[in-house]
């Protein structure tokens, strides 16, 4: 994502835009395809999307294989996600990336890592709190992470600090907790609920500065990781969207929409007139000259058309439901897909097969 600043800018200007002048295009909208998914949730002032988008993927996920609806805990992966964010920064001496920010993949780590908890068991909220407003709690962080980095050792005690001031911000993290009257911990209720191998998933994009068909560590600041990605050319990638929902996979979907076409208001995405063509070159341009950057992460959950037979992909956004008439969810035309899409995450199953023998997948 950008600058975390930017994003929560972004947030609260959508939050405030029923006050602004509506300069919108009247469109309208006919459903295609729309697969099974939760409602949307709202990550209110957290730069957090990463997390609301893959988690409401995962719960997808589980719909697709037969597995009952759930609704788990967005702020459980992030709780996790600022440990091992410390640890990296730590280890790196301080050159690293520290932010809310995050990718899809992540996710999955901490799923394989940690578990994950239902909601119920914990929603990230201090006591009291009612908005998730991380920004003050990063500061704490970051500066805590860099007294630790630049110590000659870190010391024993950083991962119980880090714990500390999480459990302050986000409220204490249960080591059990009951669910369906039965006592479980996180591995317990992953290992029972959640049977899903994140080697089965895997993340694609689509830029010209590496060999197609290959793996590359995509150079964005939230990779902090440094997870690799398989590069393959635009049509592929947009066969491999269409196969994928056409086949009844998700996508958890990572790009940019700070574009002026970009409106969660009043329910779409489309490119503007002064946008370039969407092709491969184009988006290599945009890429290069940070133009086009991974701002949010949303939850690619079918298909639509509008009133000119023009294709859409309904997203399912995370800034809650009362923003537009489309419950939280967005209509994206598949221009905009093409042009400022940064990375795509699915299963490898929602793949055309012809395109995975290229990947070796």
């Amino acid at each position: 994502m950008k600058q975390i600043l930017l994003s929560l800018a972004l947030l609260f200007a959508f939050q405030f835009a029923f006050s602004q002048e509506d300069i919108t295009v009247d469109k309208k909208f006919t459903v295609v395809k729309e697969l099974p998914h939760t409602g949307a949730k709202n990550q209110q002032q957290a730069g957090t999307c990463w997390s609301f988008a893959t988690t409401s993927f995962i719960e997808s996920e589980l719909m697709r294989i037969g597995e009952k609806e759930m609704d788990l805990s967005e702020l459980f992966f992030v709780y996790q996600a600022y440990i091992m964010k410390m640890e990296n920064y730590i280890r790196l001496r301080g050159v690293a990336n520290f932010s809310q920010g995050g990718q899809a993949h992540e996710v999955f780590m901490i799923l394989d890592e940690y578990g994950a908890m239902p909601e119920s068991a914990f929603d990230g909220y201090a006591p009291g709190d009612e908005i998730y407003n991380h920004t003050e709690m990063e500061s704490v962080l970051l500066s805590m992470a860099k007294v630790y980095a630049k110590n000659k050792k870190p010391g024993k005690y950083w991962k119980d600090a880090t714990k500390a001031i999480l459990d302050v911000y986000m409220g204490e993290m249960p080591a059990k907790f009951n669910y369906k009257k039965k006592d479980y911990d996180a591995a317990s209720f992953k290992k029972e609920f959640i049977p899903l191998n994140s080697t089965d998933y895997v993340q694609i994009t689509s830029f010209t500065h590496h060999p197609f068909y290959s793996t590359f560590r995509l150079e964005i600041p939230d990779n902090w990781l440094g997870y690799t990605y398989y590069n393959v050319p635009l049509n592929d990638m947009m066969d491999i969207i269409d196969y994928a929902v056409e086949n009844g996979y998700t996508i958890s979907w990572d790009g940019d929409v700070s574009e002026d076409g970009f409106d969660h208001r009043a329910g779409y995405a489309i490119l503007g007139e002064d946008d370039p063509e969407p092709n491969q070159e184009n988006r290599q341009e945009l890429f290069d000259n940070f133009e086009s950057t991974d701002d949010h992460l949303m939850h690619l959950v079918g298909t639509s058309k509008d009133e000119n037979g023009e294709p859409y992909y309904i997203i399912k956004n995370s800034w809650g439901t009362k923003l537009n008439d489309y419950d939280g969810l967005l209509h994206m035309s598949k221009n905009y897909v093409k042009l400022k899409t940064i990375s795509i995450y699915l299963h490898k199953d929602g793949i055309p097969k012809e395109i995975r023998k290229k990947l070796d997948l």
